[in-house]
């Protein structure tokens, strides 16, 4: 799969809620991040976020972070986010 540089992919990616910039800082306290105590599911590698995003509209009692290399990815599956917010995303 060739990447493709989006312009301001970076900023978005820098300037949105849905982005953790500093994990270590939440450690032990992602309650505080969901606003709830569900449980947490991981998916490493989330691409462009259709099956996270598919998993969180299924199953909307676990929050879900999904953890990407590359902007340019993480930039489409922010946009997706947007576009349909779900109930078990980051507040």
């Amino acid at each position: 799969m060739r990447l493709r540089n989006i312009k301001g992919a970076d900023e978005a990616v820098s300037n949105s809620i849905y982005c953790i910039q500093n994990p270590m800082e939440k450690k032990g306290s992602w309650n505080t991040v969901f606003h709830n105590t569900y449980p947490i599911h991981i998916e490493i590698g989330m691409g462009k976020g259709q099956f996270i995003m598919e998993l969180a509209r299924q199953n909307p009692h676990i929050n879900y972070i999904g953890i990407e290399r590359y902007t340019s990815v993480l930039y489409r599956a922010l946009q997706k986010m947007e576009q349909e917010p779900l109930p078990n995303r980051i507040r």
